[in-house]
């Protein structure tokens, strides 16, 4: 397929018809036509030339002059680009404003389990619980190509909106990560994390994530099918009553408190040690 071919099948997919692109990439060619050499070199009927130019130019992409004969010409290809990418985002925005204004034909509590088959669907589900929590997020990451730059923007946004969030992980990489971020993040490392990295062979856990004590999803690395590609899978549930909801969202709740013990004890330990040791200072005095 030549350029010309590859711009109208382009112009098509942005929702003009045959002849309308046909006509404009011809436009695009000649510095101004009649309707007569139009056709010839669109290859369409000139009696279809005049009513499809009057169309193209209510769209903003033609200009007619009139005389005998007419003669046309295309607005330049950046302003062409500007009109139809104006279209393109109204078209989206419309889509949009109206798929959330409908209401559901009848509402049911979700329960079910649904699979993920490869690395960017996974992505794709995980940034979008990110940006639907409200409360907290808990994130499990055992492989720094699972941490990128998008979910990193997700969970900077998350926290400008004041969800708490919990990173856990043993990966030196990941820490740093989070650390050089644009968000607070409180970075846990528990046994069972531990575990995780270092069981052997494939699958393998790639990342865990509950978003405000609900929606959970468990992730899956597989030996890599492509350099530098994770192949991941991966479940999801936005059921807390599921079987599989349930279980993780009891083990990440339950690693998350155990950190937290963790961390208090240790305080309250140093704290300890801290007024003993002034007390038998005050002693030796």
């Amino acid at each position: 397929m030549d350029d010309a071919e590859t711009a109208i099948d382009s112009l098509e997919q942005l929702g003009l018809t045959e002849y309308e692109a046909r006509c404009f990439v011809a436009l695009t060619r000649l510095p101004h036509a009649t309707a007569k050499e139009v056709g010839q070199v669109a290859d369409i009927p000139r009696s279809r030339v005049y009513e499809t130019m009057d169309r193209l130019q209510e769209r903003g992409l033609v200009e007619i002059q009139e005389g005998e004969p007419r003669t046309f010409q295309s607005v330049s290809i950046d302003t062409a680009v500007r009109v139809l990418r104006k279209e393109y985002d109204s078209h989206f925005e419309t889509m949009e404003r109206s798929l959330r204004r409908m209401e559901p034909i009848y509402k049911e509590v979700q329960q079910a389990v649904w699979a993920l088959s490869d690395h960017e669907q996974v992505t794709e589900r995980v940034v979008d619980l990110v940006s639907e929590a409200s409360d907290e997020i808990v994130l499990v990451v055992l492989d720094d190509a699972l941490l990128d730059d998008e979910l990193l923007a997700y969970l900077t946004e998350a926290d400008e909106r004041g969800v708490a969030i919990n990173v856990g992980t043993v990966v030196d990489s990941v820490r740093e990560r989070v650390a050089d971020a644009e968000f607070d993040a409180s970075v846990f490392s528990t046994g069972l994390i531990e575990w995780f990295q270092e069981m052997s062979g494939a699958p393998r856990v790639g990342r865990l994530l509950m978003v405000d004590r609900g929606p959970v999803l468990v992730s899956a690395l597989h030996d890599e099918r492509l350099p530098g590609v994770p192949n991941e899978t991966a479940a999801w549930s936005d059921g807390i009553n599921h079987g599989m909801a349930t279980f993780t969202e009891r083990v990440l709740t339950y690693e998350l408190q155990e950190n937290v013990e963790e961390v208090y004890s240790r305080g309250s330990s140093e704290s300890g040690d801290s007024e003993s040791g002034d007390s038998e200072s005050g002693d030796s005095d």
